[in-house]
């Protein structure tokens, strides 16, 4: 079954009065859907992150992309994959933004490839249908008073999540009030991430990680810049805490370096940024090769959350879902009219075929994409 059609629809929701956190100030959320069509109709969708700018990311599918993925056999995903990074990026290495479009387009292709087979993608992978624990993350949480931080927090443990991730950044004192403040509320029954969102030197983590340490954080996150590796690393074999890193980390020649030099103990590849199901895959693969955990980024919408819940059934390293539990997404609660959603803490990704996701194309014309980045 043949690809006849690639299409790219950026999205955008303004924002107001959001909490500010590590990467800015949201002004509005993003996304960008792909979807392909083949040849008997069956429609796959997938999620391409907006990198900055999805109007740029949606341009970059349907120029770059789409005349190399039409014609081509659906089921002949690798080789896809593999054309497009030899004509795109290993030629002229653009970066982020064309392997979020790459990583959109591998997604689509995956949900039309168990669409058309009648199987879900985990299947597909190599996996079988489990329940997989969650976690809050997402664009919860925020830069916000010890006060109101703590009755998040005790909100999302009376819904049954038993692990959730803190967003610091903002300075050593007030994010180490944070992280205490909710240990104290919670207990030790509660596991706790943090997310530094690459906003910390070396010398602010000095300051911080005793104080982290005694709280016994779960995982710290991307405390430095995605280039900073030596640094990661340098933590990384000293922490109590095991350092989590790659949700900005492209491919599995970036993920390799992380995981040759040891920098991080909890791999986070997103799939709508890494390269796709097909490379988030293999990261995975490689990292239980130097037995280290898997755990993915996921960004704005359940086409990307379904993505990775699959992911997850399929990897033996996997270790947990990451929950977005943003205030504002319909993303989340209205473009993905059917897929897999959290209970009592666990998600579990069904039996239907492909995503496993049926898409509400009413949103497309709804939230019409806006140039320019989400976060000032």
């Amino acid at each position: 079954m043949k690809i006849t059609e690639v299409k790219a629809i950026p999205l955008s929701i303004p924002l107001k009065d959001m909490p500010r956190r590590g990467v800015g100030q949201p002004v509005k959320k993003d996304a960008v859907v792909v979807r392909v069509t083949l040849e008997d109709g069956t429609r796959g969708y997938g999620q391409a992150h907006d990198a900055l700018s999805p109007t740029l990311v949606a341009a970059l599918v349907e120029q770059n992309l789409a005349p190399l993925a039409r014609g081509h056999e659906v089921m002949a995903v690798e080789d896809l994959w593999q054309l497009i990074y030899e004509k795109q990026a290993q030629i002229h290495g653009p970066g982020a933004s064309l392997y979020a479009a790459l990583s959109g387009l591998d997604m689509a292709v995956w949900d039309a490839r168990g669409k058309s087979l009648g199987v879900p993608v985990y299947q597909l992978l190599g996996g079988s249908r489990k329940k997989i624990r969650a976690y809050v993350g997402g664009t919860s949480f925020g830069f916000k008073p010890v006060e109101a931080i703590v009755e998040e927090a005790q909100r999302y443990a009376a819904l049954g999540y038993t692990a959730m991730k803190l967003r610091l950044g903002e300075s050593v004192a007030k994010d180490v009030a944070r992280v205490q403040a909710v240990r104290r509320a919670l207990g030790s029954d509660i596991d706790i991430m943090a997310d530094v969102n690459t906003r910390y030197t070396i010398l602010d983590l000095q300051r911080a990680l005793p104080a982290l340490e005694e709280c016994g954080l779960f995982w710290l996150e991307e405390p430095f810049p995605p280039d900073a590796v030596a640094d990661y690393a340098h933590f990384n074999g000293k922490a109590s805490i095991p350092i989590a890193g790659g949700e900005n980390h492209y491919l599995r020649f970036q993920a390799r370096q992380l995981l040759e030099t040891g920098a991080v103990s909890i791999i986070q590849p997103d799939p709508c940024k890494c390269g796709g199901i097909t490379e988030s895959k293999k990261i995975a693969d490689m990292a239980s090769a130097y037995r280290r955990f898997y755990a993915p980024h996921i960004s704005s919408t359940m086409i990307d959350g379904a993505a990775c819940v699959h992911l997850l059934c399929a990897t033996p390293n996997g270790l947990i879902y990451e929950a977005d539990l943003s205030p504002i997404n319909p993303f989340r609660d209205e473009l993905v009219a059917q897929g897999p959603r959290v209970v009592d803490g666990y998600i579990d990704p069904g039996d239907a075929p492909g995503l496993g996701i049926t898409i509400d194309e009413t949103l497309f014309d709804k939230y019409p994409g806006i140039a320019g980045p989400g976060t000032v």
